[in-house]
């Protein structure tokens, strides 16, 4: 079998699990490494072909440990297929020391610039960006959000939202801005509350951008509102609840957050 066609199969059978965005990343990471190496039979891919794409990518650490962990992905997919013996990559292939990026957050008055610019666009696209700055949401997360998402938990409004791996977690809101959101979502056309692809949001992102002068993009709202808990002084777990992170290494090991807890944190800084 040709690398083009296991790639093919490969993303055929990701494409029930994983999002658009992810599933065009792994074709994207997948054609270059084709494109370095050529078409061959997925048998005849020798660690010394990965050594060579590693080699010639020309980009930052932490984007060649996606492809590398790309191409790991998909290689097990093969053996597990039964379609090649043997992985032929290797932890080495990994750039092990990577330094992580400390996150950059907006200061309050480029929230208020990139507020101000996006209410002209429109409600739609002043909402897009409040719920990333008040729910911490990737965009992903975001660009999922349907009308049945905004929903009561004990008497309280929340958002309903689908993380990584399929992951449900529950964001409170504050009463103001639920009330915002629900009147929102009564008019908005259709079942999705924010109705756009990944690309119209970016193209978005970067009108409010050019308008403003300030350097956004949806990450760094995320990072904006995690910022802003810091500043606050809310404990780390909480803020590990509201991003809904994973793993224990990207906020601090904590057990259970208290519903009431996270609803206090919403009504103090965003009430």
């Amino acid at each position: 079998m040709k690398l083009s066609e296991a790639v093919e199969l490969f993303l055929n059978f990701k494409e029930k699990e994983l999002s658009p965005r992810t599933v065009k990343e792994y074709r994207n990471d997948l054609n270059l490494f084709i494109k370095t190496v050529g078409d061959k039979d997925v048998s005849a891919v020798k660690t010394a072909d990965l050594m060579l794409f590693r080699g010639r990518m020309g980009c930052s650490p932490s984007l060649i440990n996606r492809r590398i962990s790309a191409l790991n992905t998909f290689f097990n997919f093969l053996v597990d297929m039964e379609i090649i013996d043997k992985n032929p990559v290797k932890p080495s292939l990994r750039i092990k020391k990577v330094k992580q990026r400390v996150p950059e957050a907006l200061t309050p008055e480029e929230v208020e610039k990139v507020l101000e610019a996006a209410r002209k666009r429109g409600e739609r696209d002043y909402l897009m960006f409040k719920t990333i700055l008040y729910c911490g949401l990737r965009i992903s997360e975001l660009l999922s959000l349907t009308k049945e998402s905004i929903v009561e938990f004990k008497g309280r409004p929340v958002l309903k939202v689908i993380g990584k791996g399929g992951k449900e977690r529950f964001i409170p809101l504050s009463r103001s801005f639920a009330r915002e959101l629900i009147s929102y979502a009564e008019r908005v056309e259709g079942e999705k509350l924010f109705p756009l692809s990944y690309q119209g949001a970016k193209y978005i992102f970067n009108r409010v951008r050019d308008e403003t002068g300030v350097p956004i993009h949806p990450h760094k709202l995320r990072h904006t509102f995690a910022t802003v808990l810091v500043d606050r002084g809310v404990d780390i777990r909480v803020i590990q609840a509201f991003l809904g992170h994973a793993s224990p290494n990207t906020s601090a090991r904590y057990a259970k957050v208290r519903d009431e807890l996270m609803f206090k944190v919403v009504d103090s800084v965003f009430g």
